[in-house]
């Protein structure tokens, strides 16, 4: 009897490493699985400029993601700043073709047909009109909201709850006793 004892035991030890390997796996490979299926993308947007307005309005991106930003403008001539990104440029109505600079390094103008930016920080950026384009010109602006990858850290959360569930499934709530020990009890 001892040793129908010790076969179970070996089986719920098997089971009990088949249910660790199995919780460390999904917690290293889920919240993978969940953060390529976020990787960051290529979003292609078109900025259109009036008197004083930007369309659309509001811009929203991911951590990691390039935005490839292509600028026109309507009527006048108006101006592109993006706040946290060291971007200046500067729109001619009609014109695919646009000026661009980085504030930070000088007066150095690039004549381009977009602007390509990798948003790596969270949070709302402004964009707004940075040459004067008429009376109402202050209060022509957008907004670029990056939002951090939640989807990554509720995989990662799920995989930790899923492999602490395994284990707890697989630890025996009371000691098996042999059938030498019951007789003796």
């Amino acid at each position: 009897m001892k040793r129908l004892s010790c076969l179970h035991t070996d089986r719920r030890f098997r089971r009990l490493k088949f249910l660790l390997a199995l919780g460390l796996f999904s917690a290293t490979v889920f919240p993978f699985a969940i953060a390529f299926g976020q990787m960051s993308k290529h979003r292609y947007i078109t900025i259109h400029a009036r008197q004083y307005a930007y369309d659309p309005p509001i811009i929203r991106a991911n951590i990691g993601d390039t935005l490839h930003i292509k600028l026109v403008s309507k009527d006048v001539t108006h101006g592109f700043y993006l706040e946290g990104h060291d971007i200046d440029a500067e729109i001619e109505p009609e014109n695919p073709v646009f000026r661009v600079r980085n504030p930070s390094q000088g007066y150095n103008w690039r004549s381009v047909s977009e602007i390509v930016v990798n948003v790596q920080k969270s949070g709302k950026f402004r964009y707004r009109c940075s040459h004067t384009c008429g009376f109402l010109h202050p209060f022509m602006q957008g907004e670029l909201v990056v939002s951090p990858n939640y989807l990554y850290w509720v995989g990662v959360l799920l995989a930790i709850g899923v492999a602490f569930w395994l284990l707890w499934q697989a630890i025996p709530v009371g000691e098996v006793r042999s059938d030498d020990d019951r007789s003796e009890g």
